[in-house]
């Protein structure tokens, strides 16, 4: 007998052992069980999800003669499934068959009853590929097709799909494959195979499948045909140039501890011995995941790349506003690779413009832990000890509005919020028009007895901290709502910055005033060329002539 491939092989024979799909599996069952079939489904979602393979179930389990929730597998119909030949299950492949001749071929053979089953079922796969005027001829019969035909349409695709189908089907999504299910079907072929694996050779596996068990299989058999022994996580590694977990967390340290030259010299051996550069960039994508998820309540559960240990030696050398910029920085690179054979080139630019970015956002670190580093600002303990607590290296714009933050409560934000609350009262009055504009979007992140903290995007905050607005700004809200305090912009990349700061402070300073000298903003407005010179060369003289 000729070799068959894994996918193929271990296909699912039965409903119950269909892998991630519960729920459609279920419908369908009930649906032939309380004879409530549709005469058209279509089943869209991603390549290697069952599609297909749901298709020929459901297909077989309609014509069974003794259907209880699975088939028979004894009766004429089921044999002739098996064997092959069942002359009332008719598939195309609408990928090589798109042309109206070819949908034609299939609407004159509607009339016809079936030969030997209950329904005529056609699975047209890939049915996203049929021409306009294929899908023209197919939609009156579609619509109302005799009651014993059956019209299956799978597709990966379906925004393609002509409106006037898709409002003709039942559908039905497939979702992605989960990392648990794919593994441990997976584990069952390896078992049934008698081959030993390492479970970590499996995880990685799985992963690379990105939900698709199809996809996960084949990959699985390329690893066997390279070892055909064991599945070990260093074959894994070499045949499809990933690097461990290790390397790679090793490599995201070093690019923010100003090591940039060792780390390009390091990326570019990866890349001569055949690294994916794209798996890499995921890869990094999701351990900056998992330490952002770890740092918030510490639940090793939910790691998916990175043991906890590793994502607490991320946390204490890399701060959580270079983390969220480094996940922005590696999405766009991520999203340039289709477009640029030359990936390695935007990675090397993206993994220096990620040290630049820790240059400019030092994580915030105890001073017993770096006596070398000179704080630029230190916070006291409030009762007058000698020892210094913390040391924040923050410029003075954030240690003013962080003294802001650490001196709020939620009492005081609750009674400024009237501001926002009769906002909408000035959205017609000509003269305090303009007030409505500028806070409308924006949002009361702090109040203290002092100031009020504003947080909008980067124009609204930069308005509100010019000082003319700022003036006028304090004048409306302490006119209209005798509220007598500052009010500051900051946007939404200084919040981040501000609640990353206020977390690491101690317990014993939150909630109490902290005395800093008062941080003005300054002036963004064009200052006048005369100004300018003033600056330069301090008051001048004017020669007459």
């Amino acid at each position: 007998m000729a070799y068959q491939v894994l996918y193929r092989t271990y296909r699912p024979a039965k409903f119950s052992e269909v892998v991630g799909q519960e729920y459609i599996v279920k419908t369908l069952v009930n649906a032939i069980r309380n004879n409530k079939i549709a005469h058209a489904y279509l089943f869209a979602g991603p390549r290697g999800t069952g599609k297909t393979t749901i298709a020929k179930l459901f297909a077989k389990a309609i014509n069974c003669q003794n259907f209880d929730g699975e088939s028979c597998d004894e009766c004429n119909n089921c044999k002739a499934y098996l064997e092959g030949n069942h002359p009332d299950i008719i598939e195309l492949d609408a990928a090589s068959n798109n042309g109206v001749d070819d949908v034609r071929e299939i609407i004159e053979q509607v009339p016809y009853a079936p030969l030997i089953g209950k329904y005529k079922v056609y699975i047209i796969d890939e049915v996203h590929m049929l021409t306009q005027q294929a899908f023209n001829a197919l939609l009156k019969t579609l619509e109302e097709p005799p009651a014993h035909v059956i019209f299956i349409l799978a597709t990966t695709d379906p925004q393609k799909i002509i409106p006037t189908v898709l409002s003709r089907c039942q559908r039905y999504n497939f979702s992605k494959i989960t990392l648990y299910e794919i593994q441990k079907r997976m584990i069952e072929v390896l078992d049934r195979e008698n081959i030993p694996y390492d479970e970590k050779a499996v995880s990685e596996v799985a992963r690379m499948a990105e939900g698709g068990m199809r996809d996960a299989l084949s990959i699985l058999e390329q690893c066997l045909a390279y070892n055909p022994e064991k599945l070990s996580l260093e074959d894994v590694e070499h045949i499809f140039g990933l690097t461990s977990t290790e390397e790679e967390v090793d490599l995201y340290l070093k690019i923010h501890q100003n090591k940039v030259s060792e780390v390009i010299e390091k990326l570019r051996n990866m890349y001569a011995q055949g690294m994916d550069t794209k798996r890499l960039a995921v890869d990094m994508l999701e351990i900056v995941k998992d330490t952002l998820i770890y740092s918030d309540k510490a639940k090793e559960k939910l790691l998916n790349r990175i043991t906890a240990a590793e994502a607490q030696e991320i946390i204490n050398n890399i701060s959580m506003d270079t983390l969220l910029k480094d996940a922005d920085n590696l999405e766009k690179l991520i999203s340039r690779e289709k477009m640029n054979q030359s990936f390695l080139v935007y990675m090397e630019l993206c993994l220096i413009k990620m040290a630049e970015t820790s240059n400019t956002i030092r994580p915030i670190t105890k001073e017993k832990e770096h006596k070398e580093t000179k704080a630029e600002s230190t916070v006291e303990s409030v009762d007058d000890k000698e020892e210094t607590v913390q040391s924040y290296i923050v410029e003075p714009e954030t240690e003013f509005l962080l003294s802001i933050l650490l001196d709020a409560n939620k009492d005081l934000k609750i009674a400024d919020q009237i501001i926002y609350n009769k906002l909408d009262l000035y959205r017609y009055e000509p003269e305090k028009r303009k007030f409505y504009q500028l806070l409308i979007g924006t949002e009361l992140f702090a109040s203290n007895k002092d100031a009020i903290i504003i947080c909008g995007n980067k124009s609204q905050s930069d308005n509100i901290n010019t000082k003319a607005t700022n003036e006028e700004l304090y004048k409306f809200i302490n006119n209209e709502f005798g509220i007598d305090k500052m009010v500051y912009g900051i946007d939404n990349d200084k919040k981040r910055e501000l609640i990353e700061q206020y977390k690491r402070t101690p317990a014993e300073m939150r909630n109490r005033p902290v005395y800093v000298e008062k941080y003005h903003f300054e002036e963004t407005r064009e200052k006048k060329p005369e100004d300018k010179l003033k600056d330069l060369f301090g008051d001048v003289v004017k020669v007459e002539d």
